[in-house]
């Protein structure tokens, strides 16, 4: 039998070693759009805590799927935001997460922002 390697995959474990596995659907999701009133002010994506499996987060686009934002917009926590989400990036990111709230948003233009959908 030949062995074929496809692709990576992380793999979280239990603090004694044994594989976890997360097969548990998600039981709701909602969402919306988070713009960012003055640039370089980094927001949470959601002002209340919101416990969440994971959180969803793309460019606005219009119904076309022109882009709306003119620079990117940086996604991380509160400390720092420097994963770049590009005007054109309509497939998004994707962030496990327990809580929502715990995403930050910092635009380098006022009034700019993303779309976000929270699975929980």
């Amino acid at each position: 039998m030949a062995k074929r390697w496809i692709n990576s995959m992380d793999v979280e474990v239990s603090p004694s070693g044994a594989p976890q596995f997360d097969i548990a659907g998600c039981t709701s999701f909602a969402g919306g759009t988070k713009t960012v009133p003055s640039a370089g002010t980094p927001q949470p994506l959601v002002a209340t805590p919101t416990p969440c499996r994971f959180v969803w987060v793309g460019a606005r686009v219009d119904n076309y799927g022109n882009p709306l934002n003119s620079y990117p917009c940086f996604i991380g926590d509160s400390a720092g935001q420097n994963i770049p989400v590009m005007p054109s990036n309509y497939e998004g990111l994707v962030i496990r997460i327990d809580d929502a709230s715990k995403v930050y948003v910092r635009v380098v233009v006022s009034n700019q922002g993303v779309v976000y959908r929270i699975f929980a």
